[in-house]
């Protein structure tokens, strides 16, 4: 009996794993994915987010161990388009802008020690984070549990890493550890590491080390827009229950404005990153 063409790549796509074809996040276990899609259901669901033309916030940090000689705010007006994950950003405090246009990063007048790459999806991460759970190239480790100091609830701990670098900023090395409420399935707070290596870099970190962090982070406080449930303030710490190295507000989210390619777009005097835009 002859065999068709037609027939034979049937055959052929019938045996290709799942996990190929498949977009998404990668789950270790099927607790793992029921708990981090009920998080984001509990945030607001994918299709909504996903659905909104870009995502606007001002972000508010005071450095808490800030030198004498500079300034203690750090004080941006963040705006990324959602499909294509374009970025500006204006600083009203240090006069400058940031800008990546899909191919390059820019800044104008940007005087702080963080590599202006690293910056373009750094806050996007951490007010998103619910969400980007579901990204391509995501995966996410079995649960165990986690007693956060100070606090009577065995939280679900998911640690979220990356196939590779998931975006501008950011490293294959990269990591985030998830704690979420069992009860509410709410993000509780979470541990952030970075192996951007420019940051790394400026970091003088130890040698044999590829990687700054962990850092701690709690959420103190949620806000609702468009059904949608943002942390919208956190204070970073080198420990769970440690001295609070940063404290962080987020105001004004919009998820309904149009992004306006344009402002992404690279003026005429500015400087582009020289650096790599991502790292292994």
């Amino acid at each position: 009996m002859k065999t068709t063409k037609s027939v034979v790549l049937a055959l052929v796509f019938a045996f290709v794993p799942l996990a190929v074809c498949a977009a998404g996040p990668h789950y270790e276990d099927t607790e793992s994915q029921r708990i981090i899609e009920a998080m984001v259901a509990a945030h607001g669901g994918i299709e909504r987010w996903r659905a909104a033309p870009s995502i606007r916030f001002d972000n508010i940090m005071h450095d808490n161990y800030h030198r004498k000689e500079n300034f203690a705010w750090w004080v941006a007006h963040e705006v990324i388009d959602q499909k294509t994950r374009r970025v500006w950003q204006d600083w009203p405090m240090d006069d400058a802008r940031i800008g990546y246009d899909g191919k390059e990063v820019w800044s104008t007048n940007w005087n702080k020690g963080n590599p202006s790459a690293f910056m373009v999806h750094f806050f996007y991460y951490f007010v998103n984070l619910p969400w980007l759970t579901q990204d391509d190239g995501v995966i996410l480790s079995a649960p165990q549990r986690f007693r956060w100091p100070g606090t009577e609830t065995d939280f679900y701990e998911i640690r979220m890493t990356f196939e590779d670098a998931p975006t501008v900023g950011k490293s294959g090395k990269d990591f985030y550890v998830l704690y979420i409420d069992p009860d509410s399935y709410r993000l509780f707070g979470y541990q952030y590491g970075s192996g951007y290596e420019p940051l790394v870099n400026l970091m003088n970190m130890p040698e044999g080390k590829d990687v700054f962090g962990p850092l701690w982070r709690l959420i103190t406080r949620y806000e609702e827009v468009d059904h949608l449930l943002f942390p919208a303030a956190f204070r970073t710490m080198p420990g769970p229950d440690e001295r609070i190295v940063g404290n962080h507000v987020i105001l004004n989210i919009d998820v309904s404005t149009p992004f306006e390619t344009e402002r992404s777009e690279r003026p005429e005097g500015s400087t582009v990153f020289a650096g790599p835009l991502r790292t292994n």
